[in-house]
């Protein structure tokens, strides 16, 4: 496991955990290549996270009048191959797992662990 305090450049901290996986996928991100997932990756943010956008991975922040993605407390699952918008949504408002990025090299599915509304 690599464990990260913040992600830098979001409005709020965001730490993160990630497995084997999901560091090469973080490099293949960041260096904007397509990463070879070939075995399932476990990640988790469990005081959440904010992203620029749920269809651009390399947004750094909202387009004009759109709002920052934030997910509640989360866990995150990476899958060898295509992801099926048939089977999970893509909304990342519906409070289940959604997948974010879907139909990019850099699709994953987020999987909220705790109600945003009884975070208190």
């Amino acid at each position: 496991w690599s464990c990260f305090p913040d992600a830098p450049g979001t409005p709020a901290t965001d730490p993160m955990c990630l497995d084997q996986t999901w560091m090469t996928w973080l490099s293949a991100l960041v260096a904007h290549e397509e990463p070879d997932i070939t075995a399932p990756g476990f990640a988790y943010m469990l005081q959440g996270g904010d992203d620029g956008s749920n269809t651009d991975p390399f947004a750094t922040e909202p387009v004009a009048g759109e709002e920052w993605v934030s997910s509640p407390a989360h866990v995150m699952l990476l899958m060898p191959g295509d992801l099926d918008p048939s089977i999970i949504t893509t909304d990342h408002h519906s409070g289940h797992p959604y997948i974010m990025w879907e139909g990019t090299p850099y699709e994953h599915i987020m999987m909220p662990v705790a109600d945003p509304a009884h975070d208190d």
